[in-house]
């Protein structure tokens, strides 16, 4: 039997976007042009519920598309996610609500000004 959350399908286009389609909600899309921070978000809902999330922020912060590990899809997604520049999986084996950055585009770094 399939997990719930293989109803969310991932892919990444030929123009370089991750989209997700999710049951029951409206596409979600991202250029990886316009990637601002990847994020893990986990929560205390498993075994039984989607606890282990991928959140792809833009340049402005806001989640443009979120899909739960096991998606369908989700290796492909990942794979492409691993090739930016110090891309780091963090949070995996969290069962906290909590929030992990795996990746800030450089350019989105606060800089102090030195």
């Amino acid at each position: 039997m399939k997990h719930p959350e293989a109803r969310f399908v991932v892919e990444v286009t030929a123009d370089d976007e991750i989209v997700c389609r999710a049951p029951k909600q409206t596409e979600q899309r991202i250029k990886m042009a316009d990637l601002g921070a990847v994020y893990v978000e986990t929560n205390d809902s498993g075994p039984w519920g989607a606890d282990v999330w991928w959140l792809l922020n833009d340049n402005t912060g806001q989640t443009q598309v979120a899909f739960p590990q096991l998606a369908t899809g989700d290796e492909a997604a990942l794979e492409r996610l691993r090739r930016l520049p110090g891309f780091e999986v963090r949070g995996m084996n969290s069962s906290e609500n909590a929030r992990f950055m795996c990746w800030p585009k450089p350019c989105a770094l606060h800089h102090d000004g030195q």
